[in-house]
């Protein structure tokens, strides 16, 4: 007997044994999807995934959201009647919710996972309106479930509206420099806040000091922290936190600082 060809037939058959299970699970599968599809939901359950303590969505605001669209929650009606989609795209249009997933469980309920989007920075601008920027630069109005404690920006800070899309514009930068700020061990500990001037120089706040740290145009952000890093390092143990009313990064290669 050809040993070559009992092996290629067994290949063969083994491979047909394997199509055949697919095809019956799922026939299976399609016909318990069907089963389930006539029955009805049971209950609705809302999780909101995140970091404790920062609910910025809560179950009772996705709950709510959904009894306004389809005048219920759900529990009794048909599962083969829902649009999950829908459902998915109609909760995603918080400008809190990063990403909705619903789904129906194994006990017939409805569940709805909630990821949140977060803020980096609270905005003050010109005419005094407040909102977040999230780690993407999305546009995030003020929450009513919870203040984030984060970097506050103010001063000469035109509305998101009008400056935001334009390339290169003033919340565009502060963005840049806030993401900087949040991505950085050394800075993200030490900056308060960020003031705007009206030349368009971003200044920082220290939580340590009453100095100010003036970084002018959100560009060169290496070199510029780099150099802050070198005087806090070297400069500061020497002279003392107190000793300096301003450390100014603007010019290229230099630390320029005025002492109280």
């Amino acid at each position: 007997m050809n040993i070559n060809k009992s092996h290629k037939a067994k290949g063969i058959l083994l491979q047909l044994g394997i199509a055949v299970g697919i095809i019956l699970f799922m026939g299976v599968l399609i016909s318990a999807m069907r089963s389930k599809g006539n029955t009805n939901a049971i209950d609705l359950q809302v999780q909101v995934v995140g970091e404790t303590g920062k609910t910025f969505v809560t179950p009772k605001d996705v709950k709510e959201t959904i009894q306004r669209k389809y005048g219920n929650l759900l529990v009794g009606t048909q599962v083969k009647a829902i649009n999950f989609k829908e459902m998915e795209e109609l909760l995603e249009e918080d400008a809190f919710v990063k990403e909705a997933d619903v789904y129906v469980g194994a006990q017939n309920n409805i569940h709805v996972k909630i990821k949140q989007r977060y803020p980096i920075v609270r905005v003050f601008d010109k005419d005094k309106a407040s909102f977040y920027l999230d780690e993407n630069g999305n546009f995030l109005p003020p929450s009513s479930n919870y203040t984030a404690r984060v970097l506050v920006a103010t001063g000469h800070i035109p509305t998101y509206e009008d400056d935001f899309r334009e390339k290169g514009g003033v919340i565009a930068e502060l963005f840049d420099l806030v993401q900087y700020i949040e991505n950085d061990a050394f800075l993200k500990p030490l900056v308060e806040q960020v003031y705007v001037n009206s030349k368009g120089d971003f200044i920082l706040s220290p939580k340590l000091g009453n100095q100010t740290i003036t970084v002018g145009k959100a560009i060169d952000l290496d070199e510029k922290f780099d150099r802050l890093k070198v005087f806090y390092k070297e400069g500061m143990p020497y002279e003392g936190w107190r000793k300096y009313k301003t450390i100014n990064l603007k010019f290229k290669g230099q630390v320029v600082c005025k002492k109280r």
